[in-house]
C-alpha cells in the first residue's frame, strides 16, 4: 500500500458528500486495448469522447468506487497525448468540483518524432520531460487539488524500440524515474505502476506479453491486473470475486 496515496483516497470511505473523483491520462487511461474500446461516449476536449464501454482498468474502478462509495468518477483520459496536453487544457479537463485525481501519464513523451526537427540528446530529452511533469504538478497545486500521480506499466521490448518516424528516446522505466525524482522533490504521492506490474509478473511467471494486446496497451487480463494492483495501492479492499489470479 502506498500510505500517502491511501491517505488521499481513504477521504471516500464514511464521506457524508459525495466526492468527486477525476481520472486523466492517455490512452491506457482511456481504455484503448480492452474490449468494446470505442469513441462513442460524451465529449472530453478538442476531438475526443469517452470510451463508456470499454473494459479497462479505468472503468474497472469507476464501477466498484461508484458501488462501494459515496462518489462519482469521471474519466477523462485521452488516447495518443503527452504531458504537455493535459498542462495545456488543464482547465477544460479538470473541474473545480474534482475532489481527488488520478494521473497517468507520460508514456508518449518517450518518443521524438523526426517531423518535429532536430532530435535532442537522451538527457536534453529527460531534462524536458522533468520539466513539464514538474510543470503539471503545480497547475495542480496551484489550484489546490489533491493528486496521486501514477507511473504507467513496462512497455514490451518491441515497443522501447525507434519506430517509423519517430526515435525512441526514452523508455518507460526512465519515465517512471523522472516521476519519482519529481515525486521526491515536490513531495507528492506517486503509484510506480510499472515496479508493480514488473513484479507481478515475475512473481506469477507471467510473461508480460500475456498482458498486453499490442506490445503497449494492455488486453483485458492486463487491465484486471492494472486494477487490483491500483486498489492495493491505494489501500481499497477488492471484492474476491474479481481478484486477479496468474
Amino acid at each position: 500500500m502506498n500510505k500517502e496515496a491511501a491517505r488521499i483516497f481513504s477521504r471516500v470511505i464514511l464521506s457524508d458528500k459525495p466526492i468527486r473523483i477525476k481520472l486523466l491520462g492517455d490512452s491506457i487511461t482511456h481504455g484503448v486495448g480492452g474490449t468494446g474500446w470505442r469513441q462513442n461516449g460524451a465529449h472530453i476536449v478538442t476531438e475526443f469522447h469517452r470510451s463508456p464501454d470499454s473494459y479497462c482498468w479505468a472503468k474497472l474502478f469507476k464501477d466498484h468506487m461508484e458501488s462501494h462509495y459515496n462518489c462519482t468518477v469521471v474519466n477523462n483520459g485521452c488516447t495518443g497525448t503527452r504531458i504537455e496536453f493535459i498542462t495545456e487544457h488543464f482547465d477544460e479537463l479538470v473541474d473545480d468540483e474534482d475532489d481527488l485525481i488520478l494521473c497517468t501519464i507520460g508514456t508518449n513523451n518517450r518518443h521524438h518524432r523526426y517531423e518535429w526537427g532536430e532530435c535532442p540528446t537522451r538527457e536534453a530529452h529527460m531534462r524536458l520531460i522533468y520539466d513539464r511533469m514538474v510543470a503539471l504538478y503545480q497547475k495542480f497545486a496551484a489550484k489546490g487539488k489533491a493528486v496521486v500521480f501514477v507511473a504507467n506499466i513496462p512497455a514490451a521490448p518491441q515497443n522501447e524500440r525507434d519506430g517509423e518516424g519517430y526515435r525512441r528516446l526514452l523508455h518507460m522505466s526512465d519515465i517512471q524515474d523522472l516521476w519519482m525524482k519529481a515525486s521526491l522533490t515536490y513531495d507528492f504521492p506517486l503509484i510506480c505502476m510499472y515496479t508493480k506490474f514488473k513484479n507481478y509478473c515475475k512473481q506469477t511467471g507471467t510473461d508480460i506479453n500475456d498482458l498486453l494486446g499490442d506490445g503497449l496497451h494492455p488486453n483485458d487480463r492486463g487491465y484486471d491486473v492494472m486494477f487490483s494492483l491500483l486498489l492495493e495501492e491505494l489501500g481499497i479492499a477488492e471484492d474476491v470475486v474479481n481478484s486477479i489470479s496468474p
